[in-house]
């Protein structure tokens, strides 16, 4: 089911001016962190891609394990891009392939010491901008739910 599927049985209502300015507003605010968070990624040696995988994986069932099309469907790519990403990741010791001991078909991707501490300075840095931009997310949804 695509994003659009998702969205044709709610009954659809015009937009308020103010809707489309709280909408208007909070694009610009999460093209802005998504901005922010290329820049931080860079700035730690890796891309936003490398950064989302490392969440993926760290976080997948409680970092026990995940495997390479789970974290091609939880990243929302072809199974064929999280396993060169994988690839890539290993390769910067970010994170380990191991196999899978109950399919040994199946490749499970694990985070390293490494891999957790350059997640935990990113998700630092970007904990710290969400709660400085917090007001702005809550004043989105304030307005585009109505609640006051």
């Amino acid at each position: 089911m695509n994003l659009c599927e998702q969205t044709q049985g709610t009954p659809r209502k015009s937009p308020s001016e103010d809707d489309l300015v709280a909408l208007a507003q909070f694009r610009s605010d999460l093209r802005r962190f998504l901005a922010f968070s290329e820049q931080v990624a860079a700035d730690h040696g890796v891309t936003v891609q490398w950064y989302q995988a490392l969440l993926v994986v760290r976080t997948f069932r409680g970092a026990k394990h995940i495997s390479v099309g789970e974290l091609a469907d939880q990243l929302m790519i072809r199974d064929h891009s999280a396993a060169e990403l994988v690839s890539r990741l290993a390769q910067a010791k970010l994170v380990r392939r191991k196999t899978d001991p109950t399919d040994r078909r199946r490749s499970l991707v694990v985070i390293t010491r490494a891999g957790d501490r350059r997640l935990s300075e990113l998700a630092a840095v970007h904990l710290k901008k969400l709660r400085d931009t917090r007001g702005a997310l809550l004043n989105f949804f304030r307005t585009a739910t109505g609640a006051q």
